[in-house]
């Protein structure tokens, strides 16, 4: 008798677990069939704000960093292309730089190659071709040296002479026939002077560090690129 009433009860056992786990079978089932729980849900789109907030600022830097480091390498090939045509054609060439908006009001900086005769306000649309969007040229202001970190001379749009006004300036490096920085499309190279050399310095709009710069660096026309410093050289942090 005994026997049979604990046979009886262990099948009841067995029985019940059998259903309960059956239960929880069918529940699970379902939960995974209805989705996530809105606390779930909520949990998960505010770890991803999280991440995106962290994330987003590092990756805006490095695009601007990209946008820089390609407009640094667009100015030295024009530099170093109109040195080139000087010295194949035999007279003088110039690149000019100068900084613009587009259509939605972004800096945006923007260059042509040419002989000096034809001035920059002469040149065909067709003639400019532009950098990166928010790159600008940094000559607002003196480092802490009291020194420009743009020396390029600045001439007239219209007649392309060298003036002092940055009013809607155009900077501009000269080469002559024998690929030497100039002063005049008509001097030689032992009329140059240091002066001449000269370098322009880019930022992006949106951070005042890093620079990066392009240097004419020796008075027979060797171009360079630099980046910032923490000490300066000859006054210039960008070397």
């Amino acid at each position: 008798m005994v026997k049979m009433n604990v046979k009886i009860l262990n099948s009841a056992k067995s029985t019940i677990i059998k259903n309960a786990a059956k239960n929880l079978s069918e529940k699970s089932l379902k939960q995974k069939e209805a989705g996530y729980s809105l606390t779930e849900l909520t949990l998960i789109v505010l770890i991803l704000g999280i991440i995106a907030a962290i994330a987003t600022p590092g990756w805006l830097a490095f695009t601007n960093n990209q946008r820089l480091r390609t407009s640094t390498d667009r100015i030295y090939q024009a530099m170093f292309a109109a040195r080139r045509n000087a010295m194949r054609d035999k007279t003088a060439w110039q690149a000019s730089f100068q900084e613009t908006t587009n259509i939605i009001g972004q800096p945006v900086i923007r260059y042509a190659l040419h002989k000096p005769a034809i001035v920059p306000d002469d040149l065909p649309t067709s003639s400019w071709k532009y950098l990166e969007v928010g790159i600008e040229i940094d000559d607002n202001e003196t480092n802490d040296k009291g020194k420009y970190e743009t020396t390029l001379r600045i001439v007239k749009p219209d007649t392309n002479t060298v003036t002092t006004n940055k009013t809607d300036p155009i900077y501009r490096a000269l080469f002559n026939y024998k690929g030497c920085p100039v002063y005049k499309p008509t001097n030689q190279c032992t009329q140059t002077s240091i002066q001449a050399k000269g370098r322009i310095a880019i930022k992006h709009q949106n951070q005042d560090k890093p620079k990066r710069c392009v240097i004419i660096s020796t008075l027979l026309g060797v171009v360079r690129t630099g980046k910032d410093h923490a000490k300066a050289l000859d006054g210039k942090y960008c070397h």
